[in-house]
């Protein structure tokens, strides 16, 4: 159970909670002993996440969203992508109040909850009619439940939801830091994600039967290499007609004394062997990175109000990635430290890498790109009497995040 500390005057449940652990030895448990155990393991886990969401709900009303996620990566290691949903429910789950007991008594799960959020982000919903089912459904179950639910719901033969669906896709591209392979994550409408499954079907049948019999790759790698197959075959260019590849930024170190390549590395800081430049120059459109030459300026002054492709290969290779949040730097835009409006040059020195999200902090929210002394930039938090006003991030959250319940 969770146990929840009190004040010896006032009885005020103060700010910390704890987990009562058993005391009875695993080993000397009964069978029936283990499996209540584990029941209560599950409670416990509930429990928790009904505080949690709680507080994460109150710190945005407080703090604003974006201060909010990076407390949450920051204490609770959450990846930026599971911070953000978890912030997300929180909020939805302020306007369950019956989800929100039942998860704080740890019946419900907190996935389940989190399916009830997202379904009354999408819509209005009947609480009553699904909290009870919550309670005793498995989460693959339960999700089961509720889109039939919102499907038996819908007066319009479902368009609705599939154009809910459509707004709500996204991809996701990133790096794994424990071994260096990138990982792809997307989310599609079910017509679309057809359409994919059907061109990469296709496209395993082509390659599995240009494989050697003797020597056949998994189902699962020739998924991967016919997704790179499509996403990276060349195309046309319809002004020139000349046929190009994608177009990579590779960084190398230049030997004098041996004439040679050294130290090769893609623009985000990931080594590769200097011997593959040769081999992808013939797969893709090499971009050189060459600093401080006589015809690639670095510093434009008020010639040029956006950075030049020169500037955007050096941005690349100093920062690596977003400075506020490491986002990969396909994603992010040359952003003016002081801004143009006011006077703020183009030059290398006041211009950094953000990614669109951290833009938005930056022009929206009042965080401000400060250097530390090692020379890396970073992005630092607005004093208390300079964020916005808790109520207009609440109301301003809300509104993002729920397009289709407005519209309703």
């Amino acid at each position: 159970m969770v146990h929840m500390e009190k004040t010896a005057n006032d009885r005020r449940v103060i700010n910390e909670i704890e987990a009562v652990l058993p005391n009875l030895a695993v080993g000397d448990a009964t069978l029936e002993q283990l499996q209540a155990r584990l029941q209560s393991t599950f409670r416990v886990e509930n429990q928790a996440a009904a505080v949690r969401a709680e507080t994460l709900a109150e710190l945005t009303r407080r703090e604003g969203v974006h201060i909010t996620e990076d407390n949450l990566r920051e204490k609770g290691l959450r990846p930026r992508g599971k911070a953000r949903s978890e912030v997300e429910t929180a909020v939805e789950l302020e306007e369950l109040p019956r989800t929100s007991e039942g998860l704080r008594d740890g019946d419900i799960p907190y996935d389940n909850a989190r399916i009830l959020a997202g379904a009354s982000q999408r819509g209005e919903i009947d609480e009553s009619e699904l909290v009870g089912k919550a309670r005793t459904q498995s989460p693959d179950k339960f999700r089961g439940t509720v889109r039939k639910y919102e499907q038996q719901r819908s007066e319009d033969d479902g368009m609705s939801r599939l154009e809910h669906q459509r707004s709500q896709r996204f991809a996701r591209i990133k790096t794994d830091r424990t071994d260096g392979m990138t990982v792809l994550y997307g989310r599609f409408d079910p017509i679309t994600g057809a359409l994919i499954e059907t061109a990469l079907s296709q496209k395993m049948d082509e390659l599995w039967r240009e494989e050697d019999p003797r020597a056949r790759c998994s189902p699962g790698q020739r998924m991967a290499d016919a997704l790179a197959h499509l996403v990276t075959r060349e195309e046309t260019d319809q002004d020139t007609g000349k046929v190009r590849g994608p177009r990579l930024l590779l960084i190398a170190d230049y030997d004098v004394i041996n004439r040679e390549l050294t130290n090769g590395r893609l623009g985000d800081g990931t080594p590769i062997p200097t011997e593959k430049i040769r081999d992808l120059a013939c797969q893709a459109d090499i971009l050189p990175a060459i600093f401080k030459g006589v015809s690639q300026p670095l510093d434009l002054g008020r010639s040029r109000r956006t950075a030049s492709p020169a500037q955007r290969i050096a941005l690349v290779a100093r920062d690596k990635a977003c400075v506020g949040c490491g986002a990969t730097a396909n994603w992010c835009q040359a952003h003016h430290i002081i801004p143009w409006a006011v006077q703020g040059n183009t030059d290398l020195d006041d211009m950094v890498l953000l990614c669109s999200r951290c833009h938005h902090k930056v022009h929206d929210d009042r965080w401000q790109v400060r250097r530390k002394p090692s020379g890396k930039y970073h992005l630092k938090p607005p004093l208390e009497h300079d964020r916005p006003s808790s109520s207009w991030r609440t109301r301003n959250y809300r509104n993002r995040r729920s397009p289709f319940k407005q519209r309703k």
